[in-house]
């Protein structure tokens, strides 16, 4: 009888780590495609173009990392984007994912539900950044432009 429950205690926490190293892949990949999300510019004005490309770029690099043992499902992998977020301070990914807690016999069969996630300081894109600086300095210039050109302002003491 002793037996029985040692042997089962050692399958209990054989699963439970394989739980962890799981979650720790899952989480590994979607840290680097956050990474992947949050420095993929594409110097586009119009920020949704941009940001449909980078998801592409992102989903791309997640599925990179992702194992293949451990079978990734695209529908359960989300983008959280800066047009998504009304400019909140946070961008990222998650990834939805169930594992079973342990073997039938101890524990039972019931999946557990888990979310990894991997949110970074968001940075204002390139093309972002350039339609502020033309819209600042068209208020302190009085000009209308297109913005078509980098501009720069020159103060030469005077």
């Amino acid at each position: 009888m002793t037996f029985t429950v040692a042997i089962g205690f050692i399958f209990l926490f054989m699963q439970m780590a394989f739980n962890y190293t799981n979650g720790y892949l899952i989480h590994h990949a979607t840290f680097m495609a956050s990474r992947a999300f949050l420095t993929a510019d594409s110097e586009q004005r119009d920020s949704r173009v941009g940001e449909d490309n980078a998801d592409k770029f992102t989903r791309k690099i997640f599925l990179h990392y992702m194992p293949d043992f451990l079978k990734p499902d695209k529908n359960k992998f989300h983008v959280n984007g800066v047009m998504d977020m009304d400019r909140r301070a946070f961008v990222g990914v998650y990834y939805d994912f169930t594992q079973i807690f342990s073997l039938s016999f101890i524990g039972g069969k019931d999946e557990m539900y888990f979310r990894s996630e991997s949110f970074l300081g968001r940075e204002p894109t390139r093309g972002e950044t350039i339609s502020q600086i033309c819209k600042r300095m068209n208020a302190i210039i009085e000009a209308n432009s297109k913005c078509e050109y980098h501009m720069t302002l020159d103060d030469n003491g005077g």
